[in-house]
């Protein structure tokens, strides 16, 4: 037998809808300040406590309405998506909103999703962009592909790809270089540490990524430390690689996003020795999504999928 919920539960479930109301109310342009003065003190009524501290300048979260938001807000995200299902009906049991970087999914996604529209054809999958990062959930969210360290308290992962990082240039600067190719395509130790000395070294969003990589390639060089750090950025590693190819510098980029540029020839390896980055891509998703049956269904897809780059060859 199923028991209603309580009189006082349902007043303080009513409650936090409001509260989810008034987070919206700040971006809502049909919602006047005394409409959003009274859902606060509604709000404030039925929990007996003050939320906000009021003065000149605003609103401000209470610790009190500060710790209140944050142990609701999941819980109001799940309401927010349960009630456009329930409204939708059973069709939206089968929509799945992933957040995705962008990189990630032109590079390693999209090519091989084609597998999993064709074999889950009951499935409406919804891709949003996602900066790398931006490890937050949105209440539309029902999973991210988000470059991290992995699962976190109430977040559960799948690793999906890690990242091997290793030096890259335009054919175009090389030959600008006068620096000579070996007749097995290498580089001299000493064609690399002139490149890497004459040339920009971009940075990405992967902080430290080129000091890191000098450390593990062996080039102990007080200069390259300093150059490491003195790159231009850019923070997705597309625009990296646009820029490697556009002969703007040198670039550390993974396997995954040079693969189709090495097979035409706009960027050549410059060094076999590979840094693997302490983050990698994972899908995460909340733990009480995980009797979402869609999402399970593509965590297994995409694990199928995952392949880790092949470990390169380090020392150090």
């Amino acid at each position: 037998m199923h028991h209603l919920p309580s009189t006082t539960a349902l007043r303080c479930f009513d409650a936090s809808a409001r509260l989810l109301s008034f987070t919206k109310a700040a971006q809502a342009v049909n919602l006047t300040q005394s409409a959003v003065s009274h859902h606060i003190q509604a709000l404030e009524q039925t929990l007996g406590i003050e939320l906000f501290d009021r003065d000149r300048s605003g609103l401000k979260l209470t610790p009190a309405g500060l710790r209140y938001w944050e142990d609701t807000s999941t819980v109001l995200h799940q309401l927010q998506r349960a009630a456009v299902r329930a409204v939708s009906g059973d069709e939206a049991g089968h929509r799945l909103n992933i957040a995705v970087p962008s990189a990630f999914a032109n590079f390693w996604l999209m090519p091989r999703l084609s597998s999993f529209v064709e074999s889950h054809r009951d499935i409406m999958l919804n891709l949003t962009n996602r900066v790398d990062g931006e490890n937050a959930f949105n209440s539309n969210d029902d999973a991210a592909i988000e470059l991290c360290e992995g699962a976190t308290p109430g977040i559960d992962a799948r690793e999906v790809l890690s990242l091997v990082y290793q030096p890259y240039a335009s054919v175009s600067l090389i030959e600008r270089s006068g620096v000579a190719m070996e007749a097995n395509g290498a580089l001299s130790v000493d064609g690399l540490i002139y490149l890497l000395s004459n040339y920009s070294l971009i940075r990405t969003s992967m902080a430290g990524g080129w000091a890191a990589w000098i450390k593990v390639a062996g080039l102990r060089s007080a200069s390259l430390a300093e150059r490491a750090e003195q790159g231009p950025v850019y923070a997705q590693a597309s625009l990296a690689l646009s820029a490697a190819m556009g002969s703007i510098g040198i670039a550390l980029l993974p396997k995954y996003i040079v693969s189709g540029a090495m097979d035409t020839g706009q960027l050549v390896r410059l060094s076999d020795v590979g840094w693997k980055a302490n983050r990698s891509y994972f899908l995460r998703w909340p733990a009480t999504q995980s009797s979402n049956p869609a999402l399970m269904r593509f965590e297994a897809w995409i694990a199928s999928q995952a392949e880790a780059e092949a470990e390169m060859p380090t020392r150090g």
